[in-house]
């Protein structure tokens, strides 16, 4: 079970797609048919910042790049 504080409404939207689960607002009443699942999941620094990896999901439509450089600006100017 993955609990997570601050997620950004687009990110989850991500990880139910991928994960076959539903966002809950509560743990009272959770049940299979709305948890989702992973073959794998970790939490993995990249310089700074620290990100969720959901591995082996049921529905592989989705990706995570992740960009780094020197300055906001040229991180803008890749996007």
């Amino acid at each position: 079970l993955f609990c997570a504080g601050r997620v950004e409404d687009a990110d989850l939207k991500r990880v139910c797609k991928a994960t076959g689960g539903t966002v809950q607002t509560t743990t009272n009443g959770l049940f299979d048919g709305i948890l989702g699942t992973c073959g794998k999941f970790e939490e993995r620094q990249v310089g700074d910042e620290r990100f969720n990896v959901f591995e082996e999901c049921p529905q592989n439509l989705t990706s995570t790049m992740v960009l780094r450089g020197g300055s906001e600006q040229f991180i803008a100017e890749s996007e």
